[in-house]
């Protein structure tokens, strides 16, 4: 009998929300395979790596720190250096370690970025957040350390979501023709196998003879036990 889910979706067999069930479970399923076969592919890459002489912890730190914006890496490690001063394993807080060795009183705002202008290289800008305020300090064509408050852009909106399935891995397939494909789907279901052990690429028209053939053999419709 059809039958509603939490949503009050009616389901139920050969219907139009069934067969929409269907596709549904067929794509989570091809996700599902394509993501295990890039986890199996980076870790071949890992022991590739490992083998050739190289730390996997630290390239794992690599990769983390590449993946981040460069303000949040200069944050985490402005707050780790912060941090191991607190607990008494690092002499001296390094982020104003230059500053305050000119007597200059940290708190004052306009004192720290006039100290932090002799710091500027020739080439090159600093970026740092006195309080709550990034503040951008450069020199102009002349060499003249200058200073300006970082205005944060507003965030770009979100991109849609690709539309395009990842494509699916590889997989041996069969040398049959349809009949073929039906036996195969048959044999599978006698030798306990899931219907989604169909070795036929999604865009074959045997990849459906080897379903029939399957719930043939099973007496359903693949998608698991009836209810009363």
């Amino acid at each position: 009998m059809p039958n509603s889910g939490e949503s009050g979706k009616i389901v139920g067999r050969n219907t139009v929300s069934g067969r929409q069930l269907m596709d549904f479970i067929e794509r989570i399923e091809r996700i599902r395979e394509a993501k295990k076969q890039l986890a199996e592919d980076e870790k071949l890459v890992f022991a590739e790596l490992k083998a050739s002489g190289f730390n996997a912890p630290t390239v794992r730190n690599v990769l983390k720190r590449r993946a981040a914006k460069p303000a949040d890496v200069e944050e985490a490690e402005q707050m780790l250096d912060m941090y191991l001063h607190a607990i008494g394993m690092a002499n001296e807080a390094p982020l104003f370690r230059a500053i305050g060795m000119m007597s200059v009183d940290l708190s004052a705002r306009e004192q720290v970025i006039e100290a932090f202008k002799q710091l500027v290289p020739i080439e090159g800008e600093i970026i740092v957040k006195i309080g709550k305020q990034p503040v951008r300090l450069w020199r102009d064509e002349s060499g003249t350390a200058q200073a300006e408050d970082v205005i944060e852009k507003p965030k770009p909106a979100a991109k849609p979501a690709a539309s395009g399935l990842p494509e699916r891995p590889r997989r041996e397939v069969p040398d049959v023709d349809a009949a073929g494909a039906r036996e195969l789907g048959a044999k599978a279901y006698r030798e306990n196998q899931p219907i989604t052990t169909n070795p036929f690429p999604w865009d074959d028209k045997r990849r459906g003879e080897f379903d029939a053939g399957w719930r043939a053999a099973s007496g359903t419709d693949g998608m698991g036990p009836e209810e009363d």
